[in-house]
């Protein structure tokens, strides 16, 4: 069954996120979280992302620190510059506050839009939260190029 016209145009104006994850329970939760209010397409990883780079540019990218085959600090400048205008908001699992906040101070200067950790204070209203933002900026960017 073909989408109807009105659906087909509401999913255009859609936000297009890229969540790059190897743990298919979290791309399957944040899937869940924003499929809703995005389009959403998943990588698993670093060779994935790879893939998806020669693909249609996201608005905003989910880029997990800790791939089997890459590490997110270095796929970010990679992503930035392939897509310079797509938010990327690195995700992390790092066991120690000192190590997760290194990796923030690292991943913003690198040109991460923000850093959210995988740990206890993970949550629903802030994913969606920082996503919201990060699509904001997009368009807000890309209505200034006009």
């Amino acid at each position: 069954m073909a989408p109807s016209p009105a659906h087909a145009s509401r999913s255009a104006g859609k936000g297009r996120i890229l969540i790059v994850d190897d743990e298919e329970g979290m791309r399957a939760l944040l899937k869940a979280i924003l499929e809703g209010d995005y389009q959403v397409a998943e990588a698993d990883s670093g060779a994935a992302l790879h893939k998806a780079l020669d693909g249609e540019q996201p608005d905003v990218v989910l880029l997990d620190m800790k791939l089997p085959d890459a590490n997110g600090l270095a796929l970010l400048p990679v992503i930035k510059q392939r897509w310079p205008a797509t938010e990327v908001i690195v995700l992390s699992g790092a066991a120690g506050l000192s190590e997760a906040r290194s990796w923030e101070a690292e991943a913003v200067k690198a040109g991460a839009f923000a850093f959210l950790s995988k740990s206890a204070e993970f949550n629903f209203s802030k994913v969606l939260g920082c996503v919201s933002s990060a699509l904001e900026r997009r368009r807000q960017a890309r209505a200034s190029e006009t």
